[in-house]
């Protein structure tokens, strides 16, 4: 064999054992690469899985976002016609508050007035509380006035009916007395005649005078008065003796002058002064 050949030869079997070395290289790397490959793809597998899992989840809470954004803007709007509610509220309590403060400026007004009316009712209750006591009081001496007015009545009733009974006693004396009086004025009537006496009962003339003297030492007086038979006084005429408003009581003629007569005290009022020298008589009072 010549040297090219075997420099072919040699050159080929060096290219052999290169060839084999990078076809042993490259089936070592491809090995390996395989065994990447499938690491690779499992992992790949793992990670699309866990990524699968993450997508779910992630694809599950964006749902729920969804979700919650929708629930949000719905309370958004809520919140939003709410505030749009408050605000008119707000207006409305605003123009509400304006006109209680003006009720309240009136309602103080109001209040000063009732304030007064308050006195002015307090003034009239203790004025009533007054009056009503006063009322009571009044009630009460009332009740006192008739229980004594209806004693007053008991006991006026009593005396009637005892009055009733001296009354039809009286009837029964008067009848007596009746029948004595006629006896008498049958007696006076025989001594008038004996006598010369007016009779009883006739009217006497009107004969007005005046006391000139009194003796006191007869009882119950002696008087001198300063009309006589001149003036037509007569023996038994009774003199009333007075002293202006006062009356003092009666004296009857016991003698008889031309210009004077003497008269007996047969009467003498209770409680008046002594008759005295100046007193005034007459027959007619």
């Amino acid at each position: 064999m010549s040297a090219i050949g075997r420099i072919f030869l040699i050159l080929n079997l060096i290219l052999s054992a290169v060839f084999l070395g990078f076809a042993s290289s490259q089936l070592s790397q491809q090995a390996n690469v395989s065994q990447s490959l499938r690491n690779e793809q499992q992992a790949h597998e793992a990670t699309k899985k866990s990524l699968g899992e993450q997508i779910s989840t992630l694809t599950s809470q964006v749902n729920q976002l969804k979700t919650d954004a929708s629930a949000l803007r719905d309370d958004r709007d809520q919140q939003k016609a709410m505030a749009d509610r408050n605000g008119a509220d707000l207006t409305e309590e605003k123009a509400n508050n304006a006109q209680l403060r003006g009720e309240l400026t009136g309602i103080k007004e109001s209040l000063a007035g009732y304030n007064n009316t308050i006195k002015d009712l307090s003034a009239s209750k203790d004025r009533l509380t007054k009056e009503r006591e006063d009322a009571l009081s009044a009630k009460d001496s009332a009740e006192s006035a008739k229980e004594s007015a209806d004693k007053a009545r008991r006991d006026a009733e009593e005396a009637l009916q005892t009055a009733k009974n001296d009354i039809a006693a009286l009837e029964t004396k008067v009848n007596g007395t009746e029948k004595k009086a006629s006896q008498l004025d049958t007696e006076l009537k025989a001594l008038y005649v004996a006598t010369g006496y007016p009779k009883i009962g006739t009217p006497l003339p009107l004969v007005e005078g005046a006391v000139v003297s009194v003796n006191h030492s007869i009882k119950p007086g002696l008087l001198a008065i300063n009309k006589g038979s001149n003036d037509k006084v007569a023996k038994g005429y009774v003199f009333a003796v007075y002293n202006g408003g006062v009356y003092k009581g009666q004296a009857k003629v016991e003698t008889v002058q031309a210009d004077y007569c003497s008269a007996l005290m047969i009467l003498t009022a209770d409680g008046a002064p002594a008759v005295a020298q100046g007193d005034r008589v007459t027959t007619q009072l």
